[in-house]
């Protein structure tokens, strides 16, 4: 499923890259993150210098975070005006700042963006939260418990991290992390019957039975349960399916994200990527969150037509001719006939995006760079509707493989990627040491990332710093690797690198200055013609 190791020492980017001393030193500055520290030009100028004392050579700054609201002066887009009850500076615009203080420290500056998340559970007044209708529509199953006597209880599946009340996690699932205190655990047997009862406080590893599932409940849920199966209630889980927009939906994460095949959709945000490149001396777009929200997504009646226009007929039985979902939560989703086209189509529907993002660019600010933050986790990643592979890449050894699902491979409109190796193990042989996949590390990763990418275009391994936390040398490590198996490293985020004072790090990283391999875009036509004349 994953590449093996040496997967990049073919890599002819690389090698250019090396023989240009190439390298991609990038750091993101998150707009919820740094929100305070980065409201005034004095902590942009300092923070910048810190930056080229590092040896940084680009910044990426978020101006359009998860709720939609800006840090810009938008004449679209709704501005961010507070946070946490505080009021946010009037007037100020982040991106006019740090365009201007980059430059004067000669550090290029990428404006980004997050595309299809227009709107927060947490935060009110994004543009998804305005124009429902633009919302994401999610495919769920609303489930309840039921007993012996007939008592149904609702419950809140969740295969993540445990969100309190009353849940169910599948066959085949796992309970790992903190639990509130005085959480009930209940494992039950594939006929109901309650296994074992115990109440967890702190840490937890719980494994569910084969063909059973796990219940936890806390406060009254608790209760309920514990006294239930002490019992010894069979539990069973029914289910009904449901349409719902994601604003509504029990969602571990707050971001509410509008449909990628609505037209109305994107010429919004391409407006939005216009108006940054017309009005700001910006060096590149990067477009983060161009991509749905999960498998789940969008089954509304926008995507249901075009998805019937892309396989050139009616679907009979929607949406189960592409997938059901089961009733024990965990379990794979049931394919129907049509689930390879639709995992085609919506790829397709992020590809033309795309090209329609980079027209924009090219044509607003012809010499600004087009970049692109996604997963590296390439074999998986169909369930957000992305290829970001090379068209040239074919991985139908991979079993949901859809005929031609290459061609809607991205990374030849990016002018470059930066693909999250989110592993806290740098290389293979770490990550087996201590017991892990070797796929587990920022090795395997960056090795998967070029494979996929296949020098379509320059590849950045992309590290979250918070993993490596009271661990520096195993971040510079980490660094090392992302260097070495690709064109750079992009740093996620700024708050970590301040709040833990990693400077003096990264300038073990970059011991020397270095232009990035981006803005020398020529490169990928060599590379290009190599490939094919190769």
């Amino acid at each position: 499923m994953w590449v093996s190791s040496g997967a990049t020492a073919s890599s002819e980017l690389n090698r250019m890259c090396r023989a240009k001393h190439l390298q991609g030193r990038v750091i993101w500055f998150d707009a919820e993150a740094n929100l305070r520290e980065l409201s005034t030009r004095k902590g942009v100028a300092e923070t910048v210098r810190k930056c080229r004392s590092a040896r940084i050579n680009t910044i990426i700054v978020d101006v359009k975070p998860l709720s939609g609201l800006t840090l810009y002066n938008s004449k679209i887009a709704p501005k961010l005006v507070s946070s946490e009850g505080k009021a946010y500076p009037r007037g100020y615009d982040l991106l006019k700042t740090v365009v201007s203080e980059g430059h004067k420290a000669g550090i290029a500056v990428h404006a980004a963006i997050n595309v299809f998340s227009e709107g927060s559970q947490k935060v009110s007044g994004g543009p998804a939260l305005r124009h429902k209708d633009w919302q994401c529509v999610q495919y769920d199953m609303d489930r309840v418990l039921v007993t012996d006597d007939g008592t149904t209880m609702s419950l809140r599946a969740s295969n993540g991290p445990y969100p309190g009340g009353l849940c169910a996690y599948g066959d085949n699932s796992n309970v790992i992390g903190e639990l509130p205190p005085g959480t009930v655990c209940v494992r039950v047997a594939k006929d109901g019957r309650p296994i074992h009862v115990e109440v967890v406080t702190g840490q937890a590893r719980i494994s569910s039975p084969d063909g059973g599932f796990i219940l936890l409940g806390d406060n009254d849920s608790g209760v309920w349960l514990k006294q239930m199966a002490e019992a010894g209630t069979h539990f069973k889980i029914e289910g009904k399916e449901v349409m719902r927009r994601v604003g509504e939906a029990d969602n571990v994460h707050h971001a509410v994200f509008v449909n990628p095949c609505n037209p109305e959709v994107q010429a919004y945000e391409l407006s939005l990527v216009r108006e940054i490149c017309e009005n700001y001396a910006v060096d590149g777009i990067v477009l983060d969150r161009m991509r749905y929200p999960n498998l789940y997504t969008d089954f509304g009646d926008v995507t249901r037509s075009a998805f019937e226009t892309f396989i050139g007929r009616k679907v009979k039985n929607w949406p189960q001719d592409v997938f059901a979902r089961p009733v024990i939560p965990g379990r794979d989703v049931l394919r129907g006939p049509l689930f390879k086209d639709w995992l085609k189509f919506r790829a397709n529907v992020i590809r033309n995006f795309m090209s329609k993002a980079r027209n924009v660019v090219k044509s607003a600010r012809h010499n600004a760079q087009l970049g692109v933050y996604v997963g590296s986790w390439y074999p998986v990643y169909f369930d957000v509707g992305v290829n970001w592979g090379s068209p040239g890449h074919c991985a139908s050894d991979l079993e949901w493989w859809p005929d031609g699902y290459e061609e809607t491979g991205y990374a030849d409109l990016a002018d470059y990627l930066c693909t999250g190796c989110y592993y806290t193990h740098p290389t293979r042989k770490e990550a087996l040491a201590k017991g892990d996949e070797e796929w587990k590390s920022v090795e395997a990763a960056a090795e998967e990332s070029m494979n996929a990418v296949a020098d379509e275009t320059f590849v950045y391994g992309s590290l979250y710093l918070y993993q490596y936390k009271n661990r520096p040398d195993k971040l510079l490590k980490a660094i090392r690797q992302c260097l070495s198996k690709t064109q750079g490293c992009m740093l996620f985020d700024l708050v970590y690198v301040r709040d833990y004072d990693w400077w003096d790090v990264l300038k073990k990283a970059f011991p020397k200055p270095a232009n990035a391999p981006h803005e020398a875009p020529a490169l990928l036509g060599k590379a290009s013609s190599i490939r094919r004349d190769g």
